[in-house]
């Protein structure tokens, strides 16, 4: 007779190597895309971009600039900034993935912080993206407390805590 219970193990066991091995190599590899029928590393960043922090060490971080003049709910706070900060780790996966390595090794600190207006909170958008740091916006859909449309969060980085501070030092923690 045939013993199906280790026919089934097997299977699993095959299974199991062959889905680790398809992610262990995406991870390690990259993601790649078939163009022209040639393969392309989507997640690579340009080399200026990945050098940007060479030579800072020490601690990283990923700032939150909250909008505090739309009077948003707490609740409705904590989910703009979860948007911001999923979006910003996104934009730095494809962006500066070595930045992203070491915030991520450094405790992944995410700081709050508040402005009054939509004309405060681009200008510190704008300043950041001069200066060549990672940066999310956030613009509601208006399905519930604020107007569709609405920018409400701006998440800076991850980056070094010294080149943020230059941007953010100034606004006072949620």
């Amino acid at each position: 007779m045939f013993d199906t219970t280790h026919v089934v193990s097997a299977v699993a066991v095959l299974a199991s190597f062959i889905v680790g091995l398809k992610f262990g190599s995406r991870s390690a590899g990259g993601n790649k895309e078939m163009r022209n029928g040639t393969e392309s590393n989507t997640t690579a960043p340009k080399k200026e971009e990945e050098n940007v922090f060479s030579d800072f060490g020490g601690e990283y971080k990923m700032v939150l600039v909250v909008r505090n003049d739309l009077k948003m709910g707490k609740g409705k706070i904590a989910a703009q900034c979860g948007h911001a900060a999923v979006g910003a780790f996104e934009g730095a996966l494809k962006k500066t993935p070595s930045v992203l390595r070491k915030w991520q090794h450094t405790g992944q600190a995410k700081i709050a912080v508040k402005v009054e207006s939509e004309q405060q909170m681009m200008e510190v958008y704008r300043t950041a993206k001069a200066n060549n740091l990672n940066c999310c916006l956030i613009r509601d859909a208006g399905r519930t407390q604020i107007e569709p449309n609405s920018k409400t969060v701006l998440a800076i980085g991850p980056a070094p805590n010294q080149v943020i501070d230059t941007i953010t030092g100034h606004l006072k923690l949620l």
